[in-house]
């Protein structure tokens, strides 16, 4: 009998081979963390956000932020911080895209080529931004881009304060 079922399996897993199914890819929401009154000057949000790459074809998931899942319009963007899970995007390769809701690039490049390996951040500053700071004021669409490894993982942390300082 045993052998029966043995030669039936074989016989299975010639016939029908091994299928694989890929995972699809994931932007998941972490927790937010919401900071008061920060040495009297300002409030501050953190947002993290969980990227997971699809595990056949590295796509990457796009992330909608609506602000008012937050309580945050009208905020400014502050900081970006990118960093990497064991398993980290096309090292010096990846980008990460913030576009409102007129497709406009909110993040105007500036969070492009990262690390495979290592936490960075951006901050925004009159350097970066001459009297314009990013505003949430709409929906922001949330991509990483030119990613080519699979199950790549990274978490984005956005930072968004009330006024500037």
């Amino acid at each position: 009998m045993k052998r029966k079922i043995l030669a039936w399996l074989l016989f299975l897993s010639l016939v029908f081979p091994a299928v694989s199914f890929a995972v699809d890819a994931s932007a998941t929401l972490g927790t937010v963390e919401r900071f008061k009154n920060i040495s009297g000057q300002y409030n501050r949000v953190v947002i993290p956000i969980v990227f997971t790459a699809n595990s056949g074809t590295a796509a990457m998931a796009t992330y909608t932020l609506d602000p008012s899942d937050h309580n945050i319009s009208g905020w400014y963007l502050w900081r970006i911080v990118s960093d990497p899970g064991s398993t980290g995007p096309s090292n010096g390769a990846w980008d990460l895209d913030i576009s409102d809701a007129q497709s406009l690039l909110v993040s105007r490049n500036l969070h492009d080529d990262k690390s495979s390996t290592l936490t960075q951040e951006t901050i925004f500053s009159s350097q970066t931004y001459p009297l314009l700071f990013p505003m949430i004021v709409n929906t922001w669409s949330i991509t990483i881009g030119d990613n080519s490894v699979n199950s790549a993982v990274v978490t984005i942390y956005l930072t968004f304060v009330d006024r500037l300082f």
